[in-house]
């Protein structure tokens, strides 16, 4: 049985895209303005693969408050 992890932070999860995808052109990120308090991250690669999380501020600050 395989061992399950922490789950993966947005900047992990970030990192990951981009260092898959930036050999295949131009990275093109957009945060949709907050309904409530949920934001929308989204990270569209040229070659169409699509990253997206919801709820991304508050693993930003979870991230800002390990600094």
């Amino acid at each position: 049985m395989d061992a399950v992890g922490p789950p993966m932070t947005l900047l992990t999860d970030l990192a990951e895209i981009v260092r898959d995808h930036r050999a295949h052109g131009a990275l093109t990120a957009d945060a949709a303005e907050p309904a409530g308090n949920r934001h929308l991250l989204t990270v569209v690669c040229s070659c169409g693969v699509l990253f997206a999380r919801e709820d991304a501020e508050f693993d930003l600050l979870r991230a800002a408050s390990l600094n």
